[in-house]
């Protein structure tokens, strides 16, 4: 499983390695919204490029609006992309996965936990809280954020049910369905940024950082 954290600098804006209608669909976006996503998925390209061997022009993705990208053919490979506040994490595995990204500042408040999330979880969290203060609890409240965005997209289901159906388990690195189902969650920092990245199975990630990626270092 391979992690690219990047920021979405001048280096990733080359709209011709965009298809035709992906190109058509950035003009009904804001400015900055099109331009996040213009980047993010050259981001993604680059990245296929690199584990495909050819050049981020000829990698078959297929990214259609409000859907998540794919390779045509498939060729092993699932992808997963996150973009937030000027970086991306653009991901590719040997198995379906899903990640999530956020800048480590961003406030999860604990009126939203007590609204959308499980009553078990929400009491933990205050619990937590009353514990360990209210910035631990901030950043558990966060983490548990990115683990149920990145099943969100893992499983291709909306966010609701997902939030109130599942918690978020740190210590085992997992997330718990209501009725007994484990998903592998892994979460992570990188400087400004926290991500999360869920799986069916475990598995080594080969974590990469900056506009032009190091050799892989496994997390």
């Amino acid at each position: 499983m391979i992690l690219w954290l990047s920021p979405l600098d001048e280096r990733l804006h080359c709209p011709e390695w965009l298809q035709p209608s992906e190109r058509d669909a950035l003009g009904d976006l804001p400015p900055q919204r099109s331009q996040e996503v213009l980047r993010s998925r050259v981001l993604l390209r680059r990245l296929a490029a690199r584990v495909l061997g050819c050049v981020p022009q000829a990698v078959p993705l297929r990214a259609d609006p409000g859907q998540p990208p794919r390779l045509q053919p498939a060729q092993g490979w699932h992808l997963s992309l996150s973009h937030s506040r000027g970086a991306a994490l653009a991901a590719m595995a040997r198995q379906p996965l899903g990640v999530d990204l956020e800048a480590d500042n961003r406030p999860v408040a604990p009126a939203l936990v007590r609204r959308f999330f499980s009553p078990q979880e929400a009491r933990m969290l205050a619990d937590l809280e009353r514990e360990r203060g209210p910035r631990w609890a901030q950043r558990q409240r966060l983490h548990c954020w990115l683990a149920k965005e990145s099943l969100c997209k893992l499983l291709h289901q909306p966010l609701l049910p997902i939030l109130k159906s599942w918690r978020y388990d740190p210590r085992g690195q997992a997330l718990i369905h209501g009725g007994g189902q484990v998903i592998p969650c892994r979460i992570g920092s990188d400087g400004p940024w926290s991500w999360g990245c869920c799986a069916m199975a475990a598995a080594r990630i080969s974590f990469w950082t900056g506009a032009a990626p190091e050799p892989p270092c496994p997390v």
